[in-house]
């Protein structure tokens, strides 16, 4: 379901960052994108505040170990929680999918600014997608549960009962709830040895993004087929436009029809690498992004305006690995882009 207003690049936070507390990471968060808070992962803080480690909690059979960074999932132990599990997933019961608060006191934080009367447009979560829950997520013998096609099955139903209760939580404080599925490793179904084709990995995505309510997002790594990527049923990609900027015009037939029917595009043109990003200047991204778009024009036949007024505006992957500094210059360049977009065109 689009957002009932227009994104009109407004700045938005990808993924999680390198805060020491949750309070601190959603006090920058708020104060550069007010409009549009997501609540922050802060893996500094605990390791189990990790993509994985968020995604994977509360599975059948899990045992998350911070003293020595592991995750892992016991077959025995898991293959007596399925039952319980999928029952949940058939009665489309949210609460089975609650995601402990020791996982995540950034969204803690957030439920209580907003409970608190911080009025925001729209509020945003972010979840390990499918694909790269399955590929990251292994057994007592370190094979990924990709490999096994009823804890695969598993997954599904555990992520969307997560994706629900998360939906859940945000609601009852925004009109509009952004819920994006970050697909890392989702290039790595071309390679020859991956236990998921690409065909197989589209269908779980697709099949958990047809449960998923609110507004259905995806964050994309680097190359990826646009084409089928925009074929699936989904609402924003987040997508690094700093490095992979040019895929996104060669597929600009397919982009335009996603915008089309509603579709919206988060432009990670502020790159989350230190090195580049001690060179660049918000002006410079700014000019950067605006080529694209009119490229993305050109080929694709929308109107320029049209194509920033269903823009956000984001950095290239998550913060998290950053530095503090480097977290905060890179989330206020954002705001920056963002800022003279919408001065220079006269977006609201």
């Amino acid at each position: 379901m689009p957002l009932a207003f227009a994104p009109a690049c407004l700045p938005v936070l990808r993924g999680g960052l390198p805060h020491a507390t949750a309070h601190d990471a959603l006090a920058l968060v708020v104060s550069v994108t007010p409009d549009l808070p997501a609540w922050p992962a802060v893996p500094e803080r605990s390791f189990r505040e990790t993509a994985l480690a968020q995604a994977a909690a509360g599975f059948p059979g899990l045992t998350i170990d911070p003293e020595y960074a592991r995750i892992s999932v016991d077959h025995a132990a898991a293959e007596i929680g399925l039952d319980h599990l999928g029952l949940a997933y058939l009665r489309s019961e949210p609460g089975a999918g609650i995601l402990p608060s020791d996982h995540a006191a950034g969204l803690g934080e957030l439920l209580r600014l907003v409970g608190h009367g911080h009025h925001a447009r729209a509020l945003k979560g972010e979840v390990l997608g499918p694909v790269s829950l399955a590929l990251q997520l292994t057994d007592e013998d370190d094979r990924p549960l990709a490999y096994d096609p009823a804890l695969r099955e598993a997954l599904l139903h555990h992520l969307s009962l997560r994706v629900a209760w998360h939906h859940e939580q945000l609601s009852p404080y925004a009109d509009n709830v952004i819920i994006c599925l970050d697909e890392p490793s989702l290039d790595a179904l071309s390679l020859p040895l991956c236990p998921i084709d690409w065909e197989e990995g589209m269908g779980m995505i697709e099949r958990l993004l047809a449960d998923m309510p609110g507004c259905r997002g995806i964050c994309l790594g680097g190359g990826v087929s646009w084409a089928a990527v925009l074929a699936l049923p989904i609402d924003l990609v987040l997508f690094d436009a700093y490095e992979h900027g040019a895929a996104l015009i060669q597929s600009a037939e397919a982009v335009s029809s996603f915008l089309e029917r509603g579709g919206m595009l988060g432009w990670g043109i502020v790159p989350a690498d230190p090195v580049a990003l001690a060179h660049e200047h918000a002006d410079l991204l700014t000019q950067r992004l605006e080529r694209a778009v009119d490229y993305l024009s050109a080929v694709g036949g929308l109107d320029h305006g049209r194509i920033l007024a269903a823009s956000l505006i984001t950095s290239s992957a998550s913060l998290a690995n950053l530095s503090v500094e480097a977290a905060e210059q890179a989330l206020r360049m954002c705001a920056a882009v963002s800022r003279r977009l919408r001065d220079d065109h006269g977006l609201e």
